[in-house]
């Protein structure tokens, strides 16, 4: 596993159950991958039944590790902004699954959106798709707390060891770092747009390519003035939402980057295009500047919904292609994991993301996106 959402909440339920024979292997630091570059948002708005029942889990297990582990889970809110016909009936069929399964979504006029916030431009929407209990968890909130509750067990969290071979044997496998060799029953490959090479070490073809996605953070705006995340797939797919802290304005821009590549490079291109984007449904900000400018990894699969099983090699536990909304998952997915690993089964709808799936062509509906 390494020290990314997925690899440490699956530590630390394995610790509850009371199985600390883990080891975490994480190249650089935790949180040093997508995990610590994503946008944060946690939502129930998804447009497949499996995925909006693992959204609405996680969502509990994000409330109940925040209590255990003292950080904070914000409700603040998720808006779609629509602007077709067309649009809004599709989110209105989304919407009516999402409350069949519990999700507190609803459709709301360009008035109502007003009142959530003032600054958004609604000139040209006809409605919107919210779900007020949709929210953000700092992801390095979360991973600290995480790797301070699993300093405190006998579960090893090793930073700075990059796994160099995976060697094959008949009774186990051995994990090859510059430092030490691993010898296991189970390998958890959860290392999201690198997990082909982990495949590679072992000689199987893992369907995931890293897609560079990039994001900005904006000097300080009036706070508690736009609290939802707020999306406008119109215009170029941007999102945006305000950090509590001070203030500014974290955004981005869909699609991530189709050519797959392992760069991490801001591109002048990226800000031009989210520049351009942001002021079209909130005005305000063609004002702001931006402070700070990153890129990370969509870990995408070809039909943009993760990949969670045991895959090829018996112990070979596979989870990656979160394909953007790997964070929010990330609990539910370590909860249900464990639960595989150590009761051959889990209540939740694993077979949706069934890995082999993608060899037999059996894509799903792809997923919302952003966020």
């Amino acid at each position: 596993m390494e020290g990314g959402i997925t690899g440490l909440s699956t530590a630390y339920y394995l610790s509850k159950e009371g199985h600390e024979n883990v080891v975490v292997l994480e190249k650089e630091y935790v949180g040093s991958g997508s995990t610590g570059r994503c946008a944060a948002g946690i939502r129930e708005q998804h447009p497949d039944e499996p995925t909006i029942k693992m959204a609405r889990e996680s969502k509990k297990l994000w409330d109940e590790m925040a209590e255990d582990l003292g950080f904070e889970f914000r409700r603040t809110g998720y808006l779609y902004l629509l602007y077709s016909n067309e649009e809004v009936e599709r989110y209105k069929k989304m919407k009516e699954l999402q409350n069949s399964l519990g999700a507190n979504t609803r459709i709301l006029s360009p008035e109502e959106i007003k009142q959530i916030s003032e600054y958004i431009n609604v000139s040209d929407v006809k409605a919107g798709s919210y779900n007020p209990e949709d929210g953000q968890v700092h992801p390095f909130d979360a991973i600290h707390e995480l790797r301070s509750y699993l300093n405190e067990t006998d579960i090893e969290v090793e930073e700075w060891t990059e796994v160099e071979n995976i060697k094959l044997n008949r009774r186990n496998k051995v994990v090859v770092t510059s430092d030490e060799n691993y010898k296991t029953d189970i390998i958890v490959n959860a290392t999201g747009g690198w997990a082909p090479k982990i495949g590679e070490m072992m000689n199987i073809d893992i369907p995931v390519e890293p897609h560079k996605h990039q994001a900005i953070i904006t000097e300080p705006f009036e706070r508690d003035s736009i609290k939802p995340m707020v999306i406008s797939m119109k215009y170029n797919g941007a999102y945006l939402f305000q950090i509590d802290r001070d203030g500014g304005i974290l955004a981005g821009a869909e699609p991530a980057e189709e050519i797959a590549t392992y760069d991490q490079t801001g591109t002048l291109r990226f800000e031009r295009r989210v520049s351009e984007a942001l002021p079209k449904f909130v005005p305000a900000m063609k004002h702001l500047k931006i402070l700070r400018h990153w890129a990370g990894f969509y870990a995408m699969t070809e039909d943009t919904n993760p990949l969670i099983g045991e895959y090829k090699i018996d112990g070979h536990y596979l989870v990656t292609g979160g394909s953007g909304h790997g964070y929010q998952l990330g609990p539910i997915v370590g909860k249900s994991l464990t639960e595989l690993i150590l009761e051959g089964g889990t209540d939740m709808p694993l077979d949706y993301y069934d890995p082999y799936r993608i060899e037999r062509r059996e894509y799903r509906e792809p997923s919302v996106q952003p966020g």
